[in-house]
Order: C-alpha cells, then sequence, then structure tokens
C-alpha cells in the first residue's frame, strides 16, 4: 500500500471513530435496578457517596428510592459498584437517542437568532411610532430563545450524566419460632430454654 493510500486509510478511520464517539455522546442512559437491602438509609447513603466520588450527585431521593446522576463514562461503574454491594433483584436500561431533538432545537434557536439580528436593524431604522411594537416583538423573541437555550442545556445535561434510579426492597426477616427454640442452632446449644423455665417455677 503507498504511503498516499496508507495515510487516506488512517485518516478515513480517524474520522470515523470520531463520528462515532460524536454519536455515542448524543445518548440520554437510564438505568433502573431493584436491591434487597436491610438499612435503606445506609444504603441509600453509601450509593450517594459513590455517585459523588464520581462526580456525580443525587437529584431526588424518597423511602423506597434513590435517583443518581453520575458522569455518562461512569455509569458503569456505578452500577458495578451497586451490585457489588447489594443483590439486585431486578433491572433496566434504557438509552434514548436525542440526536434529532437536539438538531431541531438548535435549528430552531439559530433562526430565532436570525430573527432577532434582523429587529435589531429594524429598531434601529424604525421611526418613533414603531419603536413600541418592534421592541415588544424583540422582547418577545429574547423570551423564546431563552427557552430554547434552556432546553438544549436540559439535553446535553440528560447526555453528559446518566440516570442511575435505585428501588429498595427490604429483605424479610426470619419470624420467630413458636417452639421456644432459636432459629440460630449456637442459642440452642446454651440450654437458654430449659434455664428460663426454672425461672418461671
Amino acid at each position: 500500500m503507498s504511503r498516499r493510500r496508507l495515510a487516506l486509510a488512517l485518516s478515513l478511520t480517524a474520522v470515523l471513530v470520531l463520528a462515532s464517539a460524536h454519536a455515542a455522546q448524543q445518548v440520554a442512559v437510564e438505568s433502573g435496578l431493584t436491591i434487597q437491602v436491610s438499612d435503606r438509609d445506609q444504603t441509600a447513603a453509601q450509593a450517594i457517596a459513590k455517585a459523588e466520588a464520581l462526580g456525580g450527585y443525587f437529584s431526588s431521593i424518597a423511602n423506597d428510592a434513590v435517583t443518581l446522576k453520575v458522569p455518562a463514562a461512569k455509569s458503569r461503574e456505578m452500577i458495578d459498584f451497586v451490585k457489588a454491594h447489594w443483590k439486585p433483584v431486578e433491572e433496566s436500561y434504557r438509552a434514548q437517542d436525542v440526536v434529532s431533538a437536539l438538531d431541531q432545537s438548535r435549528a430552531r434557536l439559530k433562526a430565532k437568532e436570525e430573527l432577532y439580528a434582523r429587529f435589531q436593524k429594524l429598531l434601529a431604522a424604525a421611526e418613533a411610532g414603531d419603536i413600541l411594537e418592534v421592541e415588544a416583538s424583540a422582547s418577545k423573541l429574547i423570551g423564546e430563545i431563552e427557552l430554547l437555550k434552556g432546553r438544549l442545556r436540559a439535553m446535553q445535561h440528560r447526555i453528559d450524566f446518566a440516570t442511575v434510579v435505585l428501588h429498595f426492597r427490604l429483605m424479610q426477616r426470619t419470624r420467630p419460632r413458636d417452639d421456644g427454640n432459636s432459629p440460630f442452632a449456637w442459642l440452642n446449644g446454651l440450654g437458654l430454654d430449659a434455664l428460663l423455665r426454672g425461672f418461671e417455677r
């Protein structure tokens, strides 16, 4: 292979890798795990501490669940941490491609910003009687532009930070036995039942 062809092949490979990386960055990921726990508060605290160590945070917390936000590149590490410390009984995963939504919002923002630039020119050349009308239209347009910018920031945040929702399911505890014996064999070996009967006489 000639040097020119080799350089072209390497260049094409680099472009494909960059394109794949860009496409991967336009996906909003959400994972859900239902885990068996003995202490919900302690579990939530440990999970939140891990998320924060990974550069994330918790966005909501309730008695039976906690919602975590972690950098997308660290979401796998967060899930592996949960699986290593608690027993998952259910698991879900959803990846939403937001490329189309991002492109549409960006196109709308660009169009409105171009329209606002025209309003600015109109305002500079407007007669006294038209200034108020142009300013009102420009103000409304500014509100729409800021709203679109907010939506774009929110979508980008969903891409940058994966959502991990942990649902807590308390472990069932062994019910006390009615025959006087303990479920723990070592306690039965101490003869506590006979000792207690002796006190009752």
